[in-house]
């Protein structure tokens, strides 16, 4: 039975995950967290959903695109993923769902308070999901994410208890030293609990699936490791990139080092062939793909010992650079081609719709689905900041009406509800862009000259101040209507954005023509 398979090992677990649930921002990290987990594994949830939940933080939308695009460059024909739809539809809920965890953390781990003195444990907790992700194409796992954030998660426990009870860590360590105890029998004198344990306990309350729980579960020393079932396979190749770090950490001689990587690679044989020289060469490697994504982070490898012995950098971590131009600096220094081609600027419409156009081209002769090109046009038109809410209303079944079926923006659910736009007539403004075909712009919905063309529905349930009406008419027919709004003054669209915005739903029609039947 492993840790996983049991509840945490006593009520101290318990009492410390509540004293962590009670800090100021942990509740927060965890209800996001929480959230993209249920939509992850939900059998109904659709792609809109995790995107959504995803475009929420602008912060974390850009460094996802930027870190998946790192990871995956070349995949895909050397082009770029420009949109969280685009990256959900090509990599997965999981992949997805396990960039956007490591992003989170990292995200919320720079934030603390405790973070300028512990950066360099971060950077080594990701350091150690790197060697995974590694060691699990080595393994031919048929999921390398999952051993990416296993591997991750395997030292949380350790991690959050050093940024959230700092003093108290100190204390395991100088018992430790003082005694020479390992490392859980110092923690359960000063916590009550281990590490390990704390982990899982917080693993449990994000609610991750079971095969996640298991991977980040420790195995015995000192054994050779049966891994016959998938999710033990997993489980020790998440255990094998613990040992790896701790190896790198102990900076031994290269003799030394040598025969104790022979050992580990006798040790996990059952999981897969690992050499010394490869499983050397492996946390080179690893080291180096830190050293990149850790410029998405914003973070420098020389906060931590390890990662600058590794990679042989000299002197102490550098001041925090500030600015986007320093990070661009940066990126082109380091030989980065994948983040210089395809991160536009966030701060630029015109840039983000661009990149949205080229990602809906791919998806055009990939052969989506109309339900993913049209995520992709709406997820574009929201990242450039210029709106509120964007929605589309497709046509029933019966062909009487435009109805809301997905968006992204301020109370979108509610709004979705009540977006409903009959066919019958053509005497508001929705009908008449629908029945007539003509792009709409209302500057100022309560204006004397324009108060009676605004549905009911609209003025008492949304009531923005602004919107933009986008027709899609096939033979004649209106088959959707896509809604974007300004709640706070009229919407001021540059020529050029505009017109971006229009090729976006051209090529979105031209999608719903292609369609067979």
């Amino acid at each position: 039975m492993t840790d996983a398979d049991q509840p945490p090992d006593s009520l101290e677990t318990q009492k410390l995950l509540a004293e962590l649930v009670e800090t100021q921002d942990f509740p927060a990290l965890s209800q996001t967290i929480v959230r993209i987990n249920e939509i992850v594994g939900s059998e109904t949830s659709q792609a809109d959903e995790l995107t959504r939940a995803i475009l929420r933080d602008v912060s974390l939308t850009n460094k996802l695109l930027r870190l998946v695009n790192a990871a995956h460059y070349g995949k895909f024909g050397g082009r770029p993923i420009n949109t969280v739809s685009r990256a959900v539809v090509i990599l997965g809920f999981n992949t997805v769902r396990d960039v956007a965890l490591s992003l989170m953390l990292f995200e919320h781990l720079q934030n603390h308070a405790q973070a300028k003195a512990l950066k360099g444990e971060a950077l080594e907790t990701y350091y150690c999901g790197v060697i995974g992700r590694r060691l699990g194409h080595l393994a031919r796992l048929p999921d390398v994410e999952e051993a990416f954030i296993s591997a991750l998660f395997i030292q949380l426990g350790r991690l959050m208890s050093r940024f959230y009870f700092f003093e108290r860590t100190q204390r395991v360590a100088a018992l430790m030293e003082a005694r020479a105890i390992g490392e859980d029998e110092a923690a359960r004198e000063v916590f009550g609990t281990t590490y390990d344990q704390l982990g899982l306990a917080i693993a449990r309350h994000w609610r991750l699936p079971a095969t996640l729980l298991q991977g980040m579960s420790r195995l015995p020393a000192g054994a050779a490791i049966r891994a016959t079932t998938a999710g033990a396979r997993l489980q020790a190749t998440a255990n094998l990139a613990r040992e790896l770090l701790d190896l790198a950490a102990a900076d031994l001689y290269p003799r030394e080092q040598a025969r104790a990587l022979n050992a580990l690679g006798l040790r996990y044989a059952q999981v897969g062939h690992f050499p010394g020289a490869t499983l050397h060469e492996l946390l080179q490697e690893a080291a180096e793909e830190v050293k990149r994504d850790a410029l998405i982070f914003q973070s420098d490898v020389g906060a931590s010992a390890l990662l600058r012995r590794t990679l042989r950098l000299t002197g102490e971590p550098a001041a925090a650079a500030e600015g986007e131009e320093v990070l661009q600096a940066a990126q082109a220094a380091d030989t980065l081609p994948i983040l210089a081609a395809m991160t536009p600027e966030p701060s630029d419409p015109a840039s983000l719709l661009t990149a949205g156009l080229a990602d809906l081209t791919d998806a055009l002769i990939g052969k989506a689905s109309v339900s993913d090109i049209l995520h992709m046009v709406l997820e574009s038109y929201y990242r450039t900041g210029c709106f509120d809410r964007v929605m589309i209303a497709v046509r029933d079944r019966d062909g009487k009406s435009l109805t809301g079926r997905f968006g992204f923006g301020k109370d979108i659910d509610d709004a979705l509800r009540v977006f409903r736009v009959s066919l019958a007539a053509a005497h508001d403004a929705f009908q008449v862009a629908a029945a007539q075909n003509v792009d709409i712009l209302i500057s100022d919905a309560d204006a004397v000259n324009i108060r009676a063309r605004i549905p009911e529905w609209h003025r008492r349930r949304i009531g923005a101040h602004s919107f933009l009406l986008l027709p899609l008419t096939v033979d004649q027919k209106a088959f959707a209507l896509l809604y974007l709004d300004s709640d706070s003054g009229p919407l001021d669209l540059d020529p050029k954005v505009l017109g971006l915005m229009k090729v976006l739903r051209n090529q979105a029609l031209l999608a719903v023509r292609q369609q067979p039947g």
